[in-house]
């Protein structure tokens, strides 16, 4: 800012200073200009105006500029030329005033502060002839002369500095996106898991204390991944709590007696209530699999053994491929599609009964219809069925044309069509590729 002194004589007026009408300078601009006039230029042929340009760009998100900074900045870069940014030149342009104005359709006013705004953050200096103008002239070259207007020169000195800060954000966006997804994911399973407790009647004393803690967690804000994660963190150790709640309940489940259909009546069974409920439902009900639930329970809960099993009209044990089903054993199933042990208690030796229901929570997963799975049971049996699931479940996603679930609709309908799905062949097929021509 360039003042001028009253002499103190002056009478009223002493130790005064009057205004100048020249632009008046913050300690911002003043460091912004002193940074700029340590700039030298790029080397020749090395000078990368665009580049430089679209450094600026795409931190702009990051800088809490104006609206329009992006468009003056990019409107004035392409005034320049390449030699104007090398050595023994400097990037001015000087367009006027009104061309500003009618550029930016902004008024007088607005246009003085966002140039105001632009220089204090450090993206170009301002420099004014002696009168306070901006011109130039250009040689014959082409390369300026003499020039007063906005100096760009920042942009080339601050390049680095706006990709790494642009990388930084970016990086940060795509951690708090990833852990906002395991904070829904976390949320989502407790609440599944309380649902499980309670049709199992045996919510814990503790559960309580916890859909609070959930709660509570769930509604804190967070300016930081830094601190988002510590969130995050405390939802999943609620989780895990309600999970090892869900496996403790299971395994009350599995030790209590169930009595399967057609057996006699003894006296000794299980009252109706606790431990009841199954997520196939009791047997000869209707299939009632939830497929949004299922989506989400591949780490919430393992179907318990001796879950009931889906709904079949009828049992085709003489149809060709639930003959066919019966070539390979639970134990290599497992081995050969691993997704469905996830649905099934680890550490104990499994049969077509325990192996039948998670096939069910598989089918889920993969999208797969209740009508479409009850379709396949009563046409293939439930043996059948699940080797479906299983063959399904073992190929990779590429290797769908549209879906897993799709896929699974056109073995459905090879298997009505006079039996021209070949389980057998399938299977075959699968433990070549898995382990090798077999002898």
């Amino acid at each position: 800012m360039i003042v001028t002194p009253i002499p103190s004589g002056a009478p009223g007026r002493s130790h005064a200073w009057t205004p100048s009408g020249l632009r008046r300078l913050s300690v911002e601009m003043h460091a912004a200009r002193d940074r700029a006039d340590a700039f030298r230029g790029m080397a020749a042929g090395m000078a990368k105006p665009f580049t430089y340009l679209s450094a600026f760009q795409g931190a702009i998100p990051y800088l809490k500029l104006p609206s329009k900074a992006g468009d003056l900045v990019a409107w004035l870069v392409k005034k320049t030329m390449g030699h104007d940014w090398e050595e023994g030149s400097r990037p001015i342009a000087w367009p006027s005033a009104r061309e500003e104005q009618e550029y930016l359709q902004l008024s007088a006013a607005r246009v003085k502060a966002l140039n105001r705004v632009l220089y204090e953050a450090g993206i170009f200096v301002l420099r004014d002839d002696p009168q306070g103008r901006r011109w130039g002239r250009r040689g014959p070259d082409n390369r300026i002369i003499e020039a007063y207007g906005f100096d760009l020169s920042p942009l080339a000195q601050r390049a680095d500095e706006f990709i790494r800060l642009a990388a930084a954000r970016r990086q940060e966006r795509e951690a708090a996106k990833a852990l906002r997804k395991r904070k829904a994911v976390a949320r989502r399973a407790i609440r599944q898991a309380g649902e499980t407790l309670a049709d199992l009647g045996e919510m814990p004393e503790g559960w309580d204390a916890l859909a609070m803690e959930t709660a509570r967690l769930s509604g804190l804000a967070a300016d930081s991944s830094s601190e988002l994660a510590s969130i995050v963190d405390r939802l999943e150790a609620c989780r895990t709590q309600a999970e090892a709640w869900i496996k403790q309940a299971a395994g009350r489940c599995e030790s209590s007696p169930r009595r399967l259909e057609n057996e006699p009546h003894t006296g000794d069974e299980q009252a109706p209530g606790r431990c009841e409920s199954s997520p196939q439902g009791l047997e000869n009900e209707p299939h009632s699999t939830d497929t949004k639930l299922i989506s989400n329970l591949k780490n919430t809960v393992m179907a318990p053994q001796g879950s009931a099993l889906p709904t079949i009209s009828h049992s085709p044990s003489s149809h060709p491929l639930s003959q066919q089903a019966t070539s390979i054993t639970p134990a290599e199933l497992l081995e050969l599609a691993p997704r469905l042990r996830a649905y099934l208690q680890p550490g104990i030796d499994h049969t077509w009964r325990t192996v039948i229901p998670a096939a069910a929570w598989l089918a889920g997963e993969l999208k797969i219809s209740r009508a479409a799975w009850e379709e396949a049971c009563r046409c293939v049996g439930n043996q059948g069925a699940t080797v479906m699931v299983a063959l399904v479940s073992a190929k990779e996603e590429r290797h769908f044309t549209k879906s897993a679930a799709a896929y699974f609709g056109g073995m459905l309908r090879k298997a009505q069509g006079h039996g021209s799905l070949n389980l057998a062949g399938s299977i075959w097929a699968l433990r070549n590729r898995l382990w090798g021509t077999m002898q």
